[in-house]
């Protein structure tokens, strides 16, 4: 299938004008601009502007609305707990994400819990707003609102949503290290693009709705024609570990909504369980911080690699990369994607292809 190369700002025009034609505010719409832009720039297609699509549609069906906000349940240092309320995910979550950043700086850590709200995006972009902001940070997001996608070890079927899991490390005067990623092989969101493109996925990453191993993507996706299959945890029982610990911190614990409640409506719910820690409280000298780092960088990037032309990176690395690259040649966007963006931009009267 073929693809078009968008220019990264006038991607961020259309959705900060699609979002504020459906009736949120100018900040809640460029704050949803800039992290899905952002998400392409950094070569993550599957949390980027391919989501407004399915954005549009859980606002067209009543489930997403403009006036639902965050409510703080519990805000006492060091814990900090809102009820997101099914809102618009990106800017909810980079206000809880903000307060708790704020409150580390002051007492040395908190721990965030934002509860119930509406599709947050890419995790590692709330560690490198914390990283930022000079504080360490660690997430665990899980998923609810539709079926379980991701099959436990050993188990033919699905019992887990792709609950991804984020750490950052800012560097003193450097690129901080981020590290991002879904418990399962891979994000649905990559298993969407997929199949938006019409190719197939990697052998071991998919089984089909018989528990049969399959490239197909077609089958992580509810269809007619075939019973819903899953996605395979990464490293067989340790991402399946996670992806439970991940469910029970973000969401289980406060009794927001779970993978294993029938879902009402359809929509993608998460919840977000969060650790934010200043590291001066742990090492005061800034210059002995970054020095400890780089040392252990370097030894790491020196390994020989097993193909010389992809040498050894560092988490952040691959991704501030291809944001250069992207950035300078544009946003690459498959037909469907870009059809999908243009039918949701359409209903709102808003034409995507002048941008």
């Amino acid at each position: 299938m073929s693809h078009k190369l968008h220019r990264p700002e006038a991607l961020r025009s259309l959705i900060r004008d699609m979002v504020t034609k459906a009736g949120w505010s100018e900040a809640e719409a460029q704050e949803t601009a800039d992290h899905l832009v952002l998400a392409n720039l950094s070569g993550h297609d599957s949390h980027g502007v391919g989501m407004i699509p399915l954005y549009f549609q859980s606002l067209a069906d009543g489930n997403l609305k403009p006036e639902s906000k965050g409510v703080t349940r519990v805000e006492a240092a060091p814990f900090l707990i809102v009820d997101g309320n099914i809102a618009l995910g990106q800017p909810n979550a980079r206000n809880a994400v903000d307060r708790a950043a704020a409150m580390a700086g002051q007492t040395g850590v908190a721990i965030v819990n934002l509860l119930d709200s509406h599709h947050i995006g890419r995790i590692g972009h709330y560690a490198e707003v914390a990283a930022a902001a000079g504080l360490i940070s660690f997430f665990w997001v899980n998923v609810a609102g539709r079926p379980p996608i991701v099959a436990p070890f050993a188990a033919k079927e699905a019992r887990f949503g792709t609950n991804p899991h984020a750490i950052g490390i800012p560097v003193p005067g450097g690129e901080p290290l981020i590290l991002d990623f879904a418990t399962s092989r891979m994000a649905h969101g990559k298993a969407r693009v997929a199949l938006n493109k019409g190719e197939q996925v990697p052998p071991g990453y998919i089984i089909d709705g018989e528990g049969r191993p399959t490239t197909d993507p077609a089958h992580v996706f509810a269809s007619p024609d075939h019973p819903l299959g899953a996605l395979l945890p990464f490293g067989d029982h340790k991402g399946a570990g996670l992806s439970l610990i991940a469910e029970l911190l973000s969401a289980g614990l406060m009794g927001a909504a779970r993978i294993d409640q029938k879902p009402q409506k359809s929509w993608i719910i998460n919840s977000l369980f969060g650790v934010l820690i200043d590291p001066a409280r742990l090492e005061p000298d800034a210059d002995l911080r970054r020095s400890r780092i780089d040392s252990y960088l370097a030894f790491v990037r020196a390994a020989r690699p097993q193909d010389p032309a992809n040498p050894v990176l560092a988490p952040g690395d691959k991704e501030r990369r291809v944001r250069i690259e992207r950035g300078a040649a544009g946003i690459p966007l498959d037909d469907e994607t870009w059809s999908q963006i243009r039918a949701a931009a359409a209903r709102h009267g808003i034409d995507a292809d002048s941008y």
